[in-house]
Parts: structure tokens; sequence; C-alpha cells
């Protein structure tokens, strides 16, 4: 099939369906000597038509908006005959015909606009089912594949039927040699078109999502955690800096509740109550996720909050912890580290992993159990905490071994 170079447009009338003194205003594409002709919904009178220049005569307000129209037209006409050359296809007057009158939306949506209604969508949802975070991820998302659109495709949106499996294939090149990021952040870039377009195919502006099967191989997360002598190292080390003894205290506070920065930060006397069990609990969800995290509460995270209880800034601020920023904390954490010779990098969110293995998991808490203090949506994210807690691990081998061991014992004495 020979390839269309060239295109040229202009407007004309069809006398020959005058209607109460009216005719239709018809576009005229030609491409390469093939002529198409798209009806434009405009209609006029013959007297106020202009053969030479393919428009309406006059200077009415009726006259100028039949012209903006027209003139519209044109330049989407062209828009989307560009879009098709810039994309590599073959541009057929069967295939130009189809794009220039979509009597659908599944024809005329763009990509990036489906993007924000998507987003939109989402910022509805904020505190319900999404975070503040997320919704602010989609937006970079979103912002990111209009970069990718102006830079490959010379392109300010594309038409989701011009979208082709090679597109995800070079969007991937692209963050990962234009953007530089590691590959799980990577893989969330992909995720996000994924899931718009299959949010487009579920509103039917699209017949099946292309993307379906594209998969982005994700890498295990290292998760950083401080071992059982780790942490009594840090608790038992004497400090004699009042601001590190308090970050020190605030450390061990969130290695013995798994609550992240932004969660103690926010943690008032009025979020500890008395569970069923009669224990200290305290009783809040999220900050990132919105979900529930209710923690009873271990006598060295008690002990913790009764030493602050009166501390000036917890009282001013009405919060259990003298917090600090994440910045300064983390900062000062690293200043703890070197006094108590740990190896690792000291940040708060080891906090939150060691209180996932080395508290909880490691001394035989369900998975259920930990998942439900951790506050996560999904057991799954909790799983990846029980791949590492090689301690447990190890200790029910020996109890195995001991066992097995016993019953060889038995069985010799049996058989002498």
């Amino acid at each position: 099939m020979q390839k269309l170079d060239l295109m040229n447009v202009k407007f004309i009338i069809r006398k020959n369906r005058e209607a109460g003194g009216l005719v239709p205003i018809q576009m005229q594409v030609t491409l390469e000597g093939v002529r198409l002709f798209i009806t434009t919904g405009q209609k006029i009178e013959p007297d106020y038509w202009d053969v030479r220049t393919g428009r309406a005569a006059g200077k009415s307000h009726k006259i100028r908006v039949v012209n903006e129209y027209l003139d519209k037209m044109r330049v989407d006409a062209y828009k989307v005959f560009n879009e098709m050359k810039s994309l590599g296809d073959e541009v057929t007057p069967e295939d130009l015909r189809r794009n220039l009158t979509g009597k659908n939306e599944a024809k005329t949506k763009k990509l990036l606009e489906v993007c924000d209604i998507f987003n939109s969508n989402a910022e509805k949802l904020i505190g319900i089912e999404i975070g503040k975070i997320t919704w602010g991820r989609y937006k970079a998302f979103r912002n990111r594949i209009a970069d990718f659109l102006k830079l490959k495709y010379s392109l300010d949106d594309i038409y989701l039927s011009h979208l082709k499996y090679s597109f995800m294939v070079e969007y991937e090149f692209y963050i990962k040699t234009e953007v530089k990021i590691q590959q799980n952040t990577m893989a969330k870039y992909l995720k996000y078109v994924n899931r718009v377009v299959e949010f487009a195919t579920n509103n039917e502006w699209l017949d099946r999502n292309i993307f379906q099967n594209y998969k982005c191989p994700v890498k295990e997360a290292k998760r950083e955690y401080l071992t059982a002598a780790e942490l009594e190292r840090i608790m038992t080390k004497e400090i004699s800096i009042e601001r590190l003894a308090e970050v020190r205290d605030i450390f061990v506070f969130c290695c013995y509740t798994g609550y992240a920065y932004k969660d103690a930060a926010n943690l008032t006397p009025e979020h500890i109550g008395t569970g069923i069990n009669g224990r200290k609990w305290i009783y809040t969800s999220r900050k990132k996720t919105e979900n529930v995290s209710n923690v009873p509460l271990l006598d060295t995270a008690l002990e913790i909050i009764e030493k602050y209880r009166d501390h000036p800034k917890c009282i001013k601020d009405n919060k259990l912890l003298p917090m600090k920023s994440n910045q300064k904390l983390n900062a000062y954490l690293k200043e703890l580290a070197d006094i108590c010779e740990i190896k690792k990098p000291l940040t708060m969110h080891i906090a939150r992993h060691t209180f996932a293995t080395t508290v909880l998991l490691a001394n035989g808490v369900s998975m259920e159990a930990t998942s439900k203090m951790l506050g996560h949506s999904s057991i799954k994210t909790t799983q990846i905490y029980g791949k590492i807690v090689e301690s447990r691990v190890g200790a029910e081998m020996d109890i195995l071994s001991e066992k097995l061991a016993s019953r060889k014992d038995d069985s010799l004495r049996q058989a002498k």
C-alpha cells in the first residue's frame, strides 16, 4: 500500500443539499489526490459563502463563530495527520477518516486527558482509598508521560487509538536512560500507564488494554533492621547529650510500636486507650494510607511515654513525644549510630522494620497480627519481613533438630 505524505484541507458547501435556505458545510481533505468529505455540522446561507477562500463571508457574530469552528477543525485535522506521521503510521484515507470522524469518545480521548480524569477521580478518594502522597505521585507520573511525548514524538498529547505496545517499550527505555531512576520506582511509573489505560478501557474509551500483559520486573527491596543485640546496645548506651538521648528514646519507641515518623509525630495522649486485654493501646491510623494501625503498648514504649509526660514541648504541643523534624532526627541518628557503633544507616524507617522483624516476627508473633499493627493494606506487604527473619527460622530449625535427635535416641534405646 502506498504511503501518503501530503494532505490538504479546504471547506466547501453542498448547494444540492439546500434545506430551509441553508446548505451544509463540509471539510474536504485531500491525500495525494484521494478526497475525503467530512461533515462539519455547520450550515450557512449560500450568499454568505466565499468559494475562493472557503470561508464564511461577513462580520457578524454568527459568521465569526462559523469561521472559528472551521479553523479549529482545520487545525485538528493537521494535528491528527502529523501525530499519525510522527508515530510512524502509514497514513491511509481510511485510517485518517476514522480518526477524524470519531463519533464516540473511544476515537477522541487522549492519553493525558484520561490521566487528568483518572487523577481527578483519585483526588476524591484521598482519605478513603488512597493517601495524599500516592495522589501526589499520580500527578508526577502524569507529568513524566507529558515529558516523554514532547521528547519522543513532539506531541502535547496522543489519541488513545494511536497507542501501540511499542509505546510502553519506548517509555520504559526513556525512564531508564533519561530519567535514570531505580528499578522499583520505574515499575511504578509503568504501572500507572497500565492503570490509566485500563481505566480508559473500563469506561469504554478503548476496546482493550494493549498494555495488559506488559511486565516490568520488581527487585525485592532490602529492608534494613536492627538485630536484638544492636537494639539492646542502643537502649543501654549511656548518653549524656540531652538531644541525642531524646532522639534515642524516640527511635526506641518506634522500634517497639512500628510507627513511621509522621505517625509518631502526630501521636497525642488522646490516642491512648485501654484494650479488651486490659493493657494500654494506641488507637490511630497510618498517615500514609489511612489504614487502622492500633498497637498494644509494650512496657518499653510505655516507659518512654511516661518519661516525657511532663516534658515542656510535649505539654505545649499536646504530643506524646518531643519530636523534631524528620531531617534533624535522621541527622542525629547518624551521631547515635556512631556512638553505639552501629554500622547500619540508622533512619526512622529502620525502627519500623525492626519492630516488624526483631520485636514481633522473631518472637513468634503471627504474620496476621504483625500486618494489623503495621497498618498494612495487604498481608503480602508484611510477608516481605517474614522472609528476612533468619533468627526465627534458625530457632525453629534448632527445635526441630532437637526433636529429631531425641526420636533417634529413643529408637536406638528401643533397639537395644
